[in-house]
């Protein structure tokens, strides 16, 4: 039995020094971590910075729609085609109103000048009659004294005194006339003066209107009876006319918007931003196809952040560097800033 129980302890000292010489020493291999490039992941959609709403803001009606909801557009290529009838009866109608209050404000004026004119002539007959009767007074005192020394008789000289008479008649008729004309032209002055002035800013808000109206085609969106692209790389969209419409000061034709101002706005969570500023790289992947990536850098960090599904997020905008024209306007991206 001792034997036996010295052979068992035996066969476990081998056992355990044969476990021991196989074992081999276990090495540990150090990594950097702080070289891997560490990046932070949001959501994104793809926004133009540059677009228009289109508005017509003057009379007309819609005959044709040239294009379809979203399609893209090259320059100058045709949107709609209108019908400017009405807008050149409106501009005909504004220039006869013109007219009329010019020939009214012409009828103001011609008053002033029948009334300016009337004292002019006037005050040429009173230059005429005082030298008429200057001569007639010379000749009576002449007459005078040819009739005290008895070369003319006295019904000569009566005639001269009449003479002399009727011209200083005539003298003080025409200066009596002459005072009733100023003072006509003073009391019509007075009483037209309110509407001279009326008439002229009349004339003056005419002129604005009708210079407002004529410029109304002066746009770069708008070509003859056409609305066309004012971008060589555009897209429309959100088109709100049809034809037969009537055009509507208050209502939006359609959005147009440059493809090539594309950006990405996208949200980071309140707890990342303290590594995103502007300049940092970022990689681009488009929802519709993981397999195209593209290149942007952070080019807007908001200051003010905002609730969003129960947590909360900062806006910041992003540059599309390297579009193919894949992305477009509302397509959904993920996009990988590097902030390492």
């Amino acid at each position: 039995m001792r034997i036996k129980a010295i052979l068992m302890l035996l066969v476990i000292i081998i056992s355990v020094a044969g476990c021991k010489a196989e074992d081999p020493q276990t090495t540990v291999e150090e990594i950097d971590l702080s070289q891997e490039k560490k990046s932070i992941e949001a959501f994104g959609v793809v926004k133009p910075e540059e677009f228009m709403d289109i508005i017509i803001d003057f009379n007309s009606v819609v005959k044709e729609v040239s294009v379809n909801e979203g399609q893209y557009l090259k320059l100058n290529e045709p949107i709609l085609l209108l019908d400017l009838s009405q807008y050149e009866a409106d501009i005909s109608d504004t220039v006869s109103e013109l007219n009329i209050a010019e020939l009214e404000y012409q009828q103001i004026s011609m008053g002033f000048e029948d009334l300016s004119a009337e004292v002019n002539k006037l005050k040429n007959n009173i230059k005429y009659t005082e030298g008429l009767h200057q001569n007639t007074i010379k000749e009576l005192d002449i007459n005078k004294k040819l009739f005290e020394e008895g070369v003319i008789s006295e019904e000569k000289y009566n005639q001269s005194k009449l003479k002399a008479e009727e011209a200083e008649n005539n003298l003080e008729n025409l200066k009596f006339e002459l005072s009733n004309a100023e003072d006509a032209i003073y009391k019509k002055t007075q009483s037209e003066k309110a509407k001279y002035a009326v008439q002229s800013e009349y004339i003056a808000q005419i002129k604005n209107r009708l210079n407002i109206l004529q410029n109304k085609l002066n746009k770069p969106y708008i070509a003859g009876n056409q609305i066309v692209s004012m971008y060589d790389n555009a897209v429309v969209y959100d088109i709100q006319y049809q034809p037969g419409h009537i055009t509507d000061v208050s209502k939006k034709a359609f959005s147009i918007a440059n493809l090539d101002s594309l950006t990405i706005e996208a949200e980071v969570v309140e707890e990342f931003i303290k590594d995103v500023r502007e300049g940092l790289k970022v990689k681009i992947v488009p929802a519709a196809d993981r397999t195209i990536e593209c290149e942007g850098r952070v080019i807007y960090v908001s200051d003010i952040a905002y609730s969003k599904n129960g947590g909360t997020v900062v806006p910041i905008k992003i540059s599309l560097d390297n579009n193919d024209s894949f992305l477009k306007p509302n397509y959904n991206v993920d996009v990988y800033i590097e902030v390492q």
